[in-house]
């Protein structure tokens, strides 16, 4: 072969080389803010603290309410999920919206709260809570008009549990209702096969002076993504297997009757599933009212972001900047064309993501004092700037901020607090 050959075809796979590296890198996804977050922002620069802030548009939450009401109709109960909306305004303004005065706890310090701030609530424990913690509910319960004896329904998964319960309502004098958790197919707990509720239901008719049977709760986040309807087999087989709790009960105690007990259910992201379903007939849901991104599934489609995390720029460069060899920081700015700028926001590292600016990658690194926030030059922030996220869960991220910024209509209407965890 001749070297001239040799040589040129060296240079065709350097060219092709070449051009497979351009072409394999990232395009400019970067924008600025948009109308909506730029009204916001300037919003913030106006009347905002100077700090994070967890903003909610009230607006865009009341149509995520009215679909989720109208989802469980009028001959079902909607049941608010607190730790979803840990605020008492925030639930206040739910409950009234939805015509609803249910409410699922998961956090002892929370249902405390509840019985004082809505003493005529209807409130169910989305989870078993540990004898000590049922204790301690009583301990602090205080003067209320709150009836745990009426309008608590404590969780029971086991019989162990419910023997628990059991003394406890004993040694204080009290009536527990009981809910049965049902492993409908998401193996996370609850009564394993209908004949396991046969000890339990011995136990409780035994002592209706301490105890009293409400009903049931099965858990089907297993369903979330599910194409289809009622129909669906995954569907089928959970509905199959609360009917089947049902009928246990019932053939233990004909008495019962389905239609005065709480068959709880669903969540956010099944809820839709069943409109037409008249197995449950208590319904709950607390993060699609606001739409973090965990939420953003085929059923919730309809419903829109409604909660903001709000942070000021402190920082900003127009050039990549990162610890150690600076060559690394200039290899990586001319690879991605998305590293171009680089801004350090006040604190971070939040159960986030970026939504405005868009196209912003993920971190160099985290800090929940100044996180590195990388775009593209496409992306014109000042100092004072805000950039906005949007929290992946509501539960335990909405009580990070102090109160709740609420938004409408261009201004912020009002200021909402949060639940503390403790108490």
């Amino acid at each position: 072969m001749k070297r001239r050959t040799v040589l040129l075809g060296s240079a065709g796979v350097a060219a092709a080389a070449a051009a497979g590296v351009v072409l394999w890198r990232p395009d400019d996804r970067g924008a600025g803010h948009d109308a909506y977050f730029t009204r916001l922002n300037e919003l913030l620069m106006r009347e905002g603290p100077g700090h994070p802030v967890m903003l909610i548009d009230r607006a865009r939450m009341n149509a995520n309410i009215d679909y989720l009401a109208n989802s469980v109709g009028p001959d079902k109960t909607y049941r608010v999920v607190v730790k979803s909306l840990p605020s008492t305004p925030l639930l206040q303004h739910v409950m009234a919206r939805a015509k609803t005065n249910a409410l699922m706890v998961f956090h002892r310090p929370f249902l405390n709260e509840i019985a004082t701030r809505f003493p005529e609530a209807d409130v169910l424990l989305g989870k078993p809570m540990p004898a000590q913690a049922a204790a301690l509910f009583y301990a602090k319960l205080g003067a209320t008009p709150f009836d745990p004896s009426r309008q608590l329904q404590w969780l029971i998964d086991s019989k162990d549990r419910l023997d628990e319960y059991h003394a406890l309502a004993r040694s204080r004098g009290v009536k527990m209702r009981i809910n049965v958790e049902i492993d409908v197919g998401l193996h996370r707990g609850g009564l394993p096969e209908p004949e396991a509720l046969d000890a339990l239901l011995e136990t409780i008719r035994g002592d209706a002076e301490h105890l009293e049977f409400a009903g049931f709760m099965g858990y089907e986040p297993h369903l979330t993504g599910v194409d289809g309807g009622l129909e669906h087999p995954a569907v089928v087989a959970v509905l199959e297997r609360y009917r089947a709790f049902i009928a246990r009960a019932q053939s233990i105690d004909s008495r019962l009757d389905p239609a005065t007990l709480t068959l709880n259910g669903a969540g956010s992201h099944t809820l839709a599933l069943y409109e037409r379903d008249r197995t449950m007939n208590d319904l709950s849901a607390g993060s699609g009212v606001v739409m973090p991104t965990d939420f953003d599934t085929p059923l919730l489609a309809a419903n829109t972001p409604a909660l903001f995390i709000a942070t000021p720029v402190l920082k900003r460069y127009d050039e990549l900047r990162i610890p150690g060899d600076p060559w690394a920081a200039k290899l990586m700015q001319w690879w991605d064309p998305n590293r171009q700028r680089l801004y350090f926001i006040y604190g971070g590292y939040w159960k986030a993501r970026y939504e405005s600016p868009s196209g912003v990658p993920d971190p160099l690194y985290h800090s929940t004092n100044q996180e590195p926030l990388s775009t593209s030059a496409s992306v014109d922030l000042a100092v004072g700037d805000h950039v906005f996220l949007r929290p992946t869960q509501s539960e335990h991220v909405m009580l990070q901020f102090g109160d709740l910024l609420v938004i409408d209509e261009g201004a912020i209407v009002d200021r909402w607090p949060v639940f503390q965890q403790t108490g």
